[in-house]
């Protein structure tokens, strides 16, 4: 288990006044590098041979809001390692312990230079220590497939922006989150969200958004290029919103 501490500020912030789904995204993804990071083993074989392990997928479990001045406590534990890739659980909680957000993530271990998936070796593996799977929710598939049916709507293509783009030269994982939550319902309030990753969008690509509903209270956002490919694939479960949240 590897944690960090943060403080919500008002950047944090969505118009009802909570944690903003992108930014518990970005908290969870800093602990989760963070962690990497401490295992020195591993990341000395990274540099080495040129490896980064890239997000797959990502389920979040939205439980209880956070506010302005919340003092959180986000938990990262790697609970699955396989030949190529892993899986791993990370947890936010406030002062008081109360669990807000559960998530669980799939990422795959990439070779730069091929720019494939590449195998770890076993010796390497086998100095992360691994925890138990958190057991308080329910694991949803990581595949979110395209709808074979017609969309319920086709939205303008928008271009990839540079604030988009991260250190790693395409879109960061939470942005994503963002430009998907602009073609949600407007009143339409998050209670999960499902998002697999499939071809990194870089700057000066354009966006197509186009939105399936595929139950009762569950929407999908597919952004994708202009020649059909998937860059991801959103999934949101919730509700329709009577009134802003208050504390």
């Amino acid at each position: 288990m590897f944690e960090i501490t943060r403080t919500v500020g008002s950047s944090h912030l969505d118009t009802s006044g909570t944690l903003r789904l992108s930014a518990a995204v970005d908290f969870m993804q800093d602990c989760c590098c963070f962690q990497l990071d401490s295992e020195k083993q591993l990341t000395e074989y990274f540099k080495k041979h040129h490896i980064t392990m890239f997000l797959i997928s990502r389920q979040i479990d939205l439980l209880q809001p956070a506010f302005y001045g919340d003092k959180l406590t986000i938990r990262t534990s790697i609970y699955q390692f396989r030949a190529a890739y892993g899986y791993r659980n990370t947890l936010i909680y406030n002062e008081a312990g109360e669990l807000l957000i559960a998530s669980y993530a799939g990422g795959a271990f990439i070779d730069l230079n091929k720019g494939g998936a590449t195998v770890m070796p076993k010796d390497v593996m086998a100095t992360v220590p691994l925890d138990p799977k958190f057991p308080d929710m329910e694991y949803l598939p990581r595949k979110v497939s395209v709808p074979k049916g017609p969309c319920e709507k086709v939205f303008a293509p928008a271009p990839v922006l540079r604030h988009y783009i991260d250190h790693n030269h395409h879109i960061n994982n939470a942005r994503y989150l963002d430009i998907a939550e602009e073609y949600l319902p407007e009143n339409f309030q998050i209670k999960a969200c499902r998002i697999e990753y499939k071809t990194a969008a870089k700057y000066g690509d354009r966006i197509h958004p186009f939105r399936y509903q595929t139950a009762p209270g569950i929407w999908m956002i597919s952004l994708q290029g202009p020649h059909g490919q998937v860059y991801a694939n959103v999934e949101f479960r919730g509700k329709e919103k009577n009134a802003a949240s208050t504390r």
